[in-house]
């Protein structure tokens, strides 16, 4: 008992951890096991299944279309347009790379069979499509032949389509065969989960008894000095910085805690105070930062669109989307200016709303009506643009036929007042609530987009303007929504 009182901290804690941790290190590397093969096992049938699906219905498809306008355009294979979508959605090929392509993936599938009568099923697949490809190349040397047209739609019904239904008929009997394995996985998980439970309750049998032994061992040489800590530390936290420790006969860290305890409350004090004047300034670096984000997928989704128009061959949209999405990210890095003038707010919509209209060109339109006096205004960055997306995603997006955002912006009397209304499907009661609400809490406090870009709008007038001034909303079902934005007009940097 003596030696035990003589341990370190770490020691004691070392001990009770190990009668915890080895029993349950042991389960849960069985548990890891059993999970990595099930896991396994299903992924690899999932995957093979997946695999063969690709082929069930579109290798027959393409094959027998493909020969079949070999046949009646009277052209070979390389005279044809492969790789295109006809009228009625088939896909040409070239039967004989798209063959070789077959033959490739059985030969993945007969290695990752989970079934060994799979594995023989693929080589007579294969065997199958080398008589395939003997077919095509006949049908092809009799195109062009004189009177060679209803031999070689013969050859279509009789050999090619056969032997295509065939190739069919083998990845389904692959594909059944692999699924029916799920119930042999089936059954061995339910077995480990019997062996789990078993292991289960010894390891915890186990654990009980070693760490309760252990901790009430430990409790009578570490709780007793800690609840004193702890009532001391509570009168420092209640603003007695003269709380002070009594000596305590002990060897351990504790021991050392409590001796450096007097030294921390010295210090608590002013540290308080040190935090309370970094209040305000950690509040509006966080808002700073919040502001620097930039959702990922308006960048993707207007990428795409270029991407899109490019292979459309329209150069002339490319540059102009390109352009509105380069005006767009020099206002939101602004050379790490915090503040821009409403003239550059009222071009970063513009530039938003631009692009977007690329995408929604057929549900989107849009109006900007700031009155030309506030243009040499400055605000805060990026005050509008949240919520003209808002709009657009929440209210517009959802609608049925086209819809309208309008962004206003007057002076009325000493303070600038900017309104964002769309058309969309507005908001119940409940849904307004919940965006009011989430407009007061801030924007860190909820993980919705929305609530994101609302509570930052909100936060950050707030902190440059005071709390007399910030966001505003009205709504109803099926009318639409307004934003209502009120600043001092006051230029603040």
């Amino acid at each position: 008992m003596f030696g035990y009182k003589k341990l370190s901290l770490n020691r004691k804690i070392m001990m009770i951890a190990v009668a915890a941790i080895v029993p349950m290190i042991c389960l849960v590397c069985y548990l890891l096991w059993t999970i990595s093969y099930t896991t396994g096992a299903y992924a690899d049938i999932t995957n093979n299944v997946a695999e063969a699906n690709e082929y069930v219905r579109d290798f027959k498809e393409r094959i027998d279309y493909t020969t079949y306008l070999a046949v009646i355009n009277n052209k070979k294979i390389d005279e044809l347009d492969v790789g295109t979508v006809t009228v009625n959605g088939i896909l040409t090929v070239d039967p004989y790379a798209y063959i070789d392509e077959l033959k490739s993936v059985c030969n993945d599938l007969a290695q990752s069979a989970t079934v060994e009568l799979n594995r023989s099923q693929m080589v007579r697949l294969k065997n199958t499509l080398n008589t395939l490809s003997k077919c095509i190349q006949d049908l092809e040397n009799n195109i062009g032949q004189e009177n060679s047209y209803d031999q070689n739609m013969a050859t279509l019904d009789n050999d090619v389509y056969a032997l295509t239904s065939l190739v069919q008929s083998c990845i389904r009997d692959y594909i059944y065969a692999e699924t029916l394995n799920f119930d042999q996985i089936k059954a061995q998980l339910d077995e480990n989960n019997r062996t789990i439970f078993c292991f289960t309750i010894l390891a915890s049998l186990l654990v009980v008894i070693l760490t309760v032994g252990l901790s009430v061992r430990s409790a009578r040489n570490i709780t007793g000095p800690i609840r004193n800590l702890c009532t001391l530390t509570s009168r420092v936290a209640g603003g007695d910085f003269t709380a002070q420790t009594k000596d305590v006969e002990s060897e351990d860290e504790i021991a050392l805690l409590m001796d450096n305890f007097n030294d921390m409350t010295k210090e608590i004090g002013q540290l308080v105070e040190d935090m309370q004047r970094n209040h305000e300034t950690l509040r509006l670096s966080e808002t700073k930062l919040l502001q620097a984000q930039i959702n990922p997928h308006f960048l993707y989704n207007t990428l795409d669109t270029a991407v899109w128009l490019a292979e459309a061959k329209q150069n002339d949209q490319v540059i102009r989307l390109l352009t509105y999405l380069s005006d767009f990210f020099r206002t939101s890095l602004s050379n790490g200016q915090n503040f821009i003038t409403i003239q550059e707010e009222q071009r970063h919509i513009e530039s938003y709303l631009k692009i977007q209209q690329f995408r929604y060109q057929d549900t989107l339109a849009y109006n900007i009506d700031i009155d030309k006096a506030l243009y040499n205004f400055t605000i805060p960055k990026l005050l509008l643009q949240p919520l003209v997306e808002n709009a657009l995603v929440h209210g517009i997006r959802g609608k049925r036929g086209k819809g309208t955002i309008s962004v206003t912006g007057r002076l009325e009397g000493d303070n600038i007042v900017f309104c964002v209304t769309d058309d969309g499907v507005g908001m119940d009661e409940e849904k307004l609530y919940n965006l009011r609400k989430a407009s007061v809490d801030g924007s860190t406090q909820s993980a919705n987009i929305a609530a994101f870009g609302v509570g930052n709008v909100n936060e950050r007038i707030h902190i440059y303007y005071g709390e007399n001034y910030g966001l505003f909303f009205k709504s109803q079902p099926n009318v639409g929504t307004t934003a209502r934005v009120v600043i001092p007009a006051r230029n603040v940097s």
